[in-house]
């Protein structure tokens, strides 16, 4: 998707996208390598254009599961460009699916890498996704959340036991704070 389109897509529905640019190459590496190998059914909030769902296809094992979720149509649109019979698109609302992510139909939910801009979401309803989306992990599962402000870390610490580590990412247009949550076996 180009540069111009995902700008023109980014301010007509900036609420929900919160973003301005596509995640930069380099930072969407580095976020699909903080996936362990073993983490094989991994559920990504906010894909957007795709381009963190690329690199995630790239590093997961031939027998796991990619399932993108993104609300906005023209997004939709984009990511089923990619041709992947290991990724599975669904067109909704975050809060909506991880209120009850086992009707997803995976085994174990071993990763949940978001990008969904929590800084526009009421704090209740991020607080209930951070939540849902945590109790859901597989034991020693991963929970990662980049965002542009580190605003949701007291929540994640405070929702996720506490077991937190988190980084400033600045190779990115803006910087991200990359939030990691892992579930205690």
């Amino acid at each position: 998707m180009s540069l111009l389109s995902f700008l023109k897509i980014a301010i007509k529905d900036y609420w929900r996208v919160g973003a301005i640019k596509p995640t930069s190459d380099f930072a969407a590496k580095k976020l699909a390598g903080l996936i362990e190998p073993n983490h094989k059914f991994i559920i990504e909030y906010g894909a957007g254009d795709g381009a963190l769902t690329r690199e995630i296809l790239k590093t997961l094992p031939p027998d796991g599961l990619l399932i993108a979720v993104e609300i906005n149509s023209s997004f939709v649109k984009e990511l089923k460009k990619i041709q992947n019979n290991q990724l599975l698109i669904i067109n909704d609302n975050v809060s909506d699916i991880s209120k009850n992510l086992t009707k997803l139909g995976l085994p174990k939910i071993d990763a949940v890498i978001s990008g969904i801009p929590f800084s526009h979401i009421k704090a209740e309803t991020g607080k209930e996704i951070i939540r849902n989306t945590y109790q859901s992990l597989a034991e020693s599962g991963m929970f990662i959340i980049y965002q542009h402000s580190p605003r949701i870390l007291p929540w994640l610490k405070s929702l996720c036991n506490g077991n937190i580590q988190w980084y400033f990412e600045p190779r990115n247009f803006l910087p991200y704070f990359v939030m990691i949550a892992r579930k205690q076996d």
